[in-house]
């Protein structure tokens, strides 16, 4: 069961959780570009924390918040209609 649910973890995570969602909504409106962007920019794939402890990427099913897409969660926050842009400002602003 806990490898089904993505809200339980098996292994301690970084400070800040990105969950990008892999869903059809997302997809079609650039998910796998703004997790590509994700891997390149942290140095690190799904499932892999940043070796300063910072950040732990994931992919989720969804989010619910199709609307938005493409979308992720950064621990219990939600940020929709990503761009590369868009995501240099919210890991930016982060302490």
């Amino acid at each position: 069961m806990v490898t089904f649910y993505t809200m339980f973890l098996e292994k301690p995570i970084g400070r800040y959780h990105l969950q990008v969602c892999s869903n059809l909504s997302c997809t079609l409106a650039g998910a796998n570009d703004i997790l590509n962007y994700l891997i390149d920019k942290l140095k690190i794939k799904p499932g892999e924390t940043t070796a300063d402890g910072r950040f732990t990427l994931t992919t989720v099913e969804c989010l619910g918040a199709c609307e938005h897409a493409p979308c992720m969660m950064v621990n219990y926050d939600y940020y929709g209609q990503l761009t590369p842009a868009k995501i240099d400002e919210i890991l930016d602003g982060l302490e």
